[in-house]
């Protein structure tokens, strides 16, 4: 591995790369048999999650800040129109070529060996990086069929994957929303809504209707774009998001940070906020609030007291046992705990459960000792 040419590649003095490493802010790992470098945190304008496999770049997604008070934001907006985006319900991925081959990449900057082999299997995405291999696809992984976010979407089916942007791997360039769009139509790829483009001055009002509707629909915010890219991008999700995320954080109160808690809590004062809600509708907020924090406490807290571990499960279909072995060994690098259980006779169908031992073992101790 020539730390020079990546340091050129990633316009990273070589002292800092090399001074990043010894402190672990970069982290060395074996993928394909040989050496990959990937960035746990920044470092230097380089982003965290960038991997470099051997002398192949990726830069890693940028951070999107999140609109709290989405007038406030819009009014310092820098660009004159606002392209709005469907956020969807799952998990970032990057997808490139390596070696010659697409690679699916988390947020982390770790190879998931299940999405690339789905990934794998469509074509167009093949097509596109072997044609265009400068770029690297950002998009969302969805669907019902995978072991990270599972949230139903008609469209995606068992497993799908929208993309929301096309960079250069290197430089972390994005392409304008229109050079997307022309990309995306020209070789069949499935890009995630593009719900309007608005003068910035009429944007909020326009947002908040977009997310209000999509919010019945059971679906969980948007994105804020400049058309040409330029301005940082907003996120903006609604109150049923919000909600939904302290549900499933306080079934597992020991094993989620109190910054993850406390953010959600605050998102849903500014939403109360912004929605000029009434002291009725206020209090059925402070209601539902207080519901999506202490039901699913007092049920983990029940299913610990009937001796069972908590965990999230997920169903999963692989195409041989080669590929499940090489997810169930990635999730063991990640330190992730997981119990397995068939689901039809050749082993290629399983109930995959993540296991929540701090929670797990928290709530076990308290009810043992009442401290």
């Amino acid at each position: 591995m020539n730390l020079g040419i990546i340091s050129e590649k990633l316009r990273l003095p070589e002292w800092r790369l090399r001074g990043a490493i010894k402190r672990h802010s970069v982290q060395v790992l074996r993928y394909f048999g040989r050496e990959v470098l990937v960035f746990r945190k920044d470092v230097a304008g380089v982003e965290r999650g960038t991997v470099v496999f051997g002398e192949e770049v990726l830069r890693g997604y940028p951070k999107i800040k999140r609109a709290l008070l989405l007038r406030a934001a819009l009014a310092s907006w820098g660009a004159e129109q606002v392209a709005v985006e469907e956020k969807l319900n799952g998990y970032n991925v990057r997808v490139a070529l390596v070696a010659g081959e697409p690679v699916a990449v988390t947020r982390g900057g770790h190879v998931c060996p299940y999405t690339t082999a789905r990934l794998a299997e469509q074509d167009a995405i093949g097509s596109f990086l072997k044609e265009h291999p400068e770029y690297m696809l950002c998009g969302e992984a969805v669907g019902t069929s995978n072991p990270y976010v599972v949230h139903e979407y008609a469209e995606a089916g068992a497993f799908g994957f929208f993309i929301f942007d096309i960079r250069h791997r290197e430089s972390n360039r994005p392409l304008t929303i229109s050079e997307k769009h022309k990309l995306l139509e020209e070789y069949g790829l499935h890009g995630v809504p593009l719900l309007g483009v608005y003068r910035r001055e009429e944007a909020a009002e326009q947002v908040l209707e977009l997310v209000r509707k999509l919010e019945k629909e059971g679906r969980e915010g948007v994105v804020l774009k400049d058309p040409e890219m330029v301005e940082e991008p907003l996120k903006y999700t609604p109150s049923a998001t919000n909600l939904s995320d302290l549900r499933h954080a306080f079934a597992y109160p020991y094993d989620y940070g109190r910054d993850f808690l406390f953010s959600r809590i605050m998102r849903e004062a500014y939403v109360a906020v912004e929605r000029k809600l009434s002291a009725k509708e206020l209090e059925r907020a402070a209601s539902e609030l207080g519901r999506s924090i202490l039901l699913p406490m007092v049920e983990s807290i029940r299913r610990v007291e009937r001796g069972e571990v908590l965990g999230e499960c997920y169903e999963l279909e692989f195409r041989s046992e080669e590929e499940m072995l090489q997810l169930l060994e990635f999730l063991r690098r990640q330190g992730v705990s997981v119990q397995v259980e068939v689901l039809d006779g050749e082993g290629r169908r399983v109930m995959l459960k993540k296991l929540r031992h701090a929670s797990t073992d928290r709530i076990r101790a308290v009810l043992r000792n009442g401290t």
